[in-house]
């Protein structure tokens, strides 16, 4: 297992997705959600497959319930970047179908608590450490309402906080677009990590890029980089290392005015202590004056006194 600890706390783990890891500096965030959106062809079920079997060749079970393609086509798909779903089923890898017909369903809030509940038994049996919702959001848009889409997300996040699971949820976006649909917007507010992968059909060739939108408690490159779908799945390019220095550049100068605004937040705080301890001593100065003249006046006093009785005998005399 090849798990990264940044500091604060916040583990990583591999995606075994060429130059992914690196641009984000180790991977995914560990038992937390990432959300991976793109418009179709874009490889969002790739991405999400390439993270499970990582997973499962380094000792991490996982789940892959999917809502839109049937597990047999997945299977298929994934031997052609030479990944045998079928082997990985026996002790590695739990694919659940959770396709349904919107005809034969009745309640999908009813039809979603069940499939948590047993989700998590099948978690539980065989050690899952990782998950992907594979098209989630073809599930919600059955619900026909906002507020009910937003109800069974947080639902949804609520349970993956508590089964501590690195999960991925993948999410269809129209036109390439993730800021157009209030549910996509909404999805990312609850991730804690979103990736947007892109696809530009041309006349005679196409292109692919990813771009990591948002990556909570952790820096990362903020670049488009290019992405191509090969032998062996994905690949992203990350222009020799140039995005990386830059992003490291910016979480170091972001470090500097930390430190420079806590430096002066301690200078601030000693002006003020030796402010006080200047205005203690001027007291004690003061004090120790009168004090010293009092004492003084006194051994005066008592040093004329004696005087005094002898000139008046002198005189009686």
């Amino acid at each position: 297992m090849l798990h990264t600890k940044k500091r604060g706390g916040l583990t990583k783990v591999a995606t075994g997705i060429q130059g992914f890891d690196d641009i984000t500096g180790g991977g995914l965030p560990e038992d937390r959600t990432t959300l991976v959106m793109g418009g179709p062809g874009s490889g969002k079920t790739v991405f999400a497959l390439q993270t499970l079997v990582t997973g499962a060749s380094r000792g991490e079970p996982g789940i892959l319930v999917t809502f839109q393609e049937s597990p047999r086509q997945l299977i298929e798909d994934a031997a052609a970047f030479g990944w045998n779903l079928g082997e990985l089923e026996k002790d590695k890898l739990v694919i659940l179908d959770a396709r349904i017909r919107p005809s034969a369903l009745k309640s999908i809030e009813l039809y979603l608590t069940g499939m948590l509940a047993g989700i998590k038994l099948v978690s539980g049996e065989v050690g899952a450490r990782r998950i992907v919702f594979d098209s989630l959001d073809a599930l919600l848009s059955l619900l026909g309402d906002r507020t009910a889409e937003r109800h069974e997300m947080f639902r949804v996040r609520d349970w993956l906080l508590e089964a501590d699971l690195t999960a991925i949820v993948t999410a269809q976006v129209e036109n390439d677009d993730p800021f157009t649909s209030q549910r996509h917007s909404f999805m990312q507010f609850m991730a804690d990590c979103v990736v947007n992968l892109q696809h530009h059909p041309g006349k005679s060739t196409s292109s692919r890029s990813l771009r990591v939108l948002k990556y909570r408690g952790s820096g990362f490159a903020e670049d488009e980089f290019p992405v191509r779908i090969g032998g062996s799945g994905l690949e992203v390019g990350h222009h020799s290392g140039v995005a990386l220095v830059r992003s490291s550049a910016r979480t170091i100068q972001q470090e500097l005015d930390e430190a420079k605004g806590q430096l002066r937040d301690r200078l601030e705080s000693l002006n003020r202590q030796v402010e006080i301890k200047k205005t203690e001593l001027e007291f004690l100065l003061k004090t120790g004056a009168k004090r010293l003249r009092k004492v003084r006046n006194t051994r005066a006093m008592q040093t004329m006194k004696p005087r005094r009785a002898g000139s008046k005998r002198r005189a009686a005399s």
